[in-house]
């Protein structure tokens, strides 16, 4: 199966302009820079701006012309110099949490974040990282909680996260004050301690393999630091799996599938690393891989090795209909909800009972108290608003947020229906069109 590709428009998912042209310009094979140069002012704020919570500024900062406007370029140097210097309070950072667990007797494993250099990133100086991620086996989590908190890191409660697969953020902050600086060298860093690298009781997919990566985890140096890690095979594995998580939960995956895209595309050539991927995990997990991979293909335009292929074609026909039909919804989603990944899990889900566990998506996320941070944002950006009155402005925004959630079901379940009678999947087995029926209709109990 051939992905189409987004970048040349084919697919042609909902996006503003200004983010199409980056993502042409981000393309591994075809690239170019022609319509970001056609962007006007008004567009190249709002581009800069969407590209900060997206973590894509410094993707865009490493296509950057001479022929980008004056100011554009300028504001791209200052968050490149910021990010430099960002970068060595990471190091610190993390290598004085890691005397600390070393001195206690607690084992860890870092996790995304500069791990990803040099294999998904080129630079680990020009990755936005505001997190330091760390896995622990659940037995030892509580005391590596216990170790932070001896050196000054303490819970942050209002980040708490039911789906999150790891405890609520730790941060020490000292004195800082938050100034509007994504990239602001002295912001403190969070740890994140996770107790899972895969959550079955949030994706309702059994993977027990994955507890085997901690085995198989490796010592890695990068940059005078040397920190355990999984290894390059894990490594992949686990990414592919944090962006299926992603799709599940309707998160801005955009910058891990260009890193994910980096890596098939550096390693489309090599077949020890394919061979040992094969002997390494199962079918089912390389075919969960697979889905991740056809979106980095679909995005990006990457390489990938003839034995990732294989796998995508043994990919269930019911998956790769939906990919064929929905692998733009998540670039679409960061600009107007939708939730056609709810038919993607749907398919991959092995139970009824647990098919029927994902209706869940298409009932509202916790709702944020009156005064919330939340109700000000609007795609992960401050908006200004004409109303002072903070009832009055917390209507509004139940308002906003019920019609637009009621959109996204309305247009998902037409969506699917459309996916679930396609002339391109099998023969449906019988009662699999009432299941639809009753499926949609649970949707609507409480």
């Amino acid at each position: 199966m051939r992905p189409r590709l987004i970048g040349n428009g084919s697919l042609a998912p909902r996006i503003p302009r200004e983010f199409a042209a980056l993502i042409a310009a981000l393309q591994l094979k075809g690239g170019n820079v022609e319509a970001l140069l056609e962007l006007t002012e008004r567009e190249w704020k709002s581009l800069l701006q969407f590209c900060e919570p997206a973590h894509l500024t410094l993707l865009l900062s490493q296509v950057e012309t001479y022929a980008f406007p004056l100011w554009v370029r300028e504001r791209l140097g200052k968050n490149r110099a910021d990010a430099f210097l960002r970068f060595e309070r990471t190091k610190t950072t993390y290598q004085e949490i890691a005397a600390a667990l070393d001195c206690a007797g607690v084992e860890h494993i870092v996790l995304k974040g500069f791990t990803q250099t040099p294999e998904f990133v080129e630079d680990a100086r020009l990755r936005m990282q505001s997190d330091i991620d760390l896995y622990f086996p659940k037995e030892t989590i509580s005391q590596a909680r216990t170790v932070l908190e001896s050196i000054g890191y303490k819970s942050d409660s209002s980040c708490a996260n039911k789906v999150a697969d790891h405890l609520p953020v730790m941060i020490r902050r000292g004195n800082w004050q938050r100034k509007g600086n994504f990239f602001d060298p002295e912001m403190p860093l969070g740890i994140e301690l996770h107790f899972c690298l895969w959550n079955e009781s949030v994706s309702f997919i059994p993977l027990p393999e994955v507890d085997h990566f901690w085995d198989r985890r490796v010592i890695r140096k990068l940059e005078g630091m040397s920190f355990p890690t999984l290894n390059s095979v894990d490594h992949l594995g686990y990414l592919a799996l944090h962006i299926l998580r992603g799709l599940f939960l309707r998160d801005w995956v955009v910058h891990h599938v260009h890193e994910l895209a980096m890596f098939l595309h550096r390693h489309a050539n090599d077949d020890e690393f394919w061979e040992e991927w094969k002997r390494s995990h199962s079918s089912a997990l390389r075919e969960l891989q697979c889905i991740a991979f056809f979106h980095a293909m679909a995005w990006f335009c990457c390489d990938v090795h003839e034995e990732a292929r294989k796998t995508l074609q043994q990919i269930s026909p019911d998956i790769q209909e939906w990919l064929r039909r929905f692998t733009g919804s998540s670039l679409e989603g960061m600009f107007r909800k939708n939730l056609d990944s709810a038919w993607l899990h749907t398919a991959l889900v092995q139970t009824p009972e647990k098919k029927r566990a994902i209706k869940q998506a298409f009932l509202p996320r916790q709702i944020p108290r009156i005064g919330a941070p939340a109700v000000r944002l609007k795609n992960r950006q401050q908006k200004r608003s004409r109303i002072s009155n903070s009832y009055l402005m917390y209507i509004v925004y139940l308002t906003s947020r019920f019609a637009a959630h009621l959109s996204a079901v309305l247009a998902t379940l037409y969506r699917g229906f459309g996916w679930w009678l396609s002339p391109q999947r099998p023969r449906k087995r019988p009662g699999s069109l009432r299941f639809f029926l009753e499926y949609t209709l649970t949707i609507f109990k409480g």
